[in-house]
């Protein structure tokens, strides 16, 4: 039989035993654990994206920063360890960089609920905090202060009128900027002026 006469689909013999050399010419080795990693540094502009529309609000550049770099720390981890493999490693990076900003998220959400929730330990202290000598205390106006105000304005407030923070330190401890917290700060004002109250010893 001439090789012209070879029905189509059927390797030659001498070319079956060839087989499995031949399919791994032209096939890439699988990447180091390193080499995985540089990929994923040199492409994490492809899940920033996904943290910033995570966080929302908190969205901020050093913020999304930090929650990739934690994303990152914990595949490292994870391919390190190798205790299973990784079938999709960009699909996995990406998971676990949204897991990452929902516990930012988490913890910024804590964060505020000691500076203005009802967390017992703290309560003492806010009560008795005097707003600028003004003969008026936070105890008093609190439950006012959270019916008019928003969240982030409540918290600025209460940071620089009640505790007597910088805006820089309030802004670190809500994750935001010095100017945010001025600006809500100054707003919170308009609205304590409008209604005329005695809630008016904000600074």
């Amino acid at each position: 039989m001439t090789s012209e006469s070879v029905p189509p689909h059927v390797i030659p013999a001498q070319k079956q035993r060839r087989l499995p050399e031949l399919l791994r010419i032209g096939k890439k080795p699988p990447l180091t654990i390193d080499e995985q990693l540089e990929e994923l540094a040199r492409t994490s502009a492809v899940h920033t994206p996904a943290i910033a529309r995570r966080l929302g609000q908190h969205n901020r550049a050093q913020l999304v920063e930090d929650v990739w770099q934690n994303a990152f720390a914990k595949v490292t981890k994870r391919l390190r360890e190798g205790t299973e493999p990784v079938e999709n490693l960009r699909a996995y990076m990406r998971q676990a960089c949204i897991n990452s900003a929902v516990d930012e998220l988490r913890l910024i959400r804590r964060r505020s609920e000691v500076l203005v929730g009802d967390d017992t330990a703290v309560l003492e202290e806010r009560e008795n905090a005097e707003l600028h000598a003004s003969g008026v205390y936070y105890a008093d106006i609190r439950d006012e202060l959270k019916a008019l105000l928003t969240p982030m304005e409540h918290q600025a407030v209460f940071l620089t009128s009640v505790l007597d923070f910088t805006s820089e330190r309030a802004a670190e401890l809500m994750n935001t900027s010095p100017s945010s917290v001025r600006k809500a700060v100054r707003r919170a004002r308009e609205k304590v002026a409008k209604r005329q109250s005695s809630l008016g010893h904000l600074r």
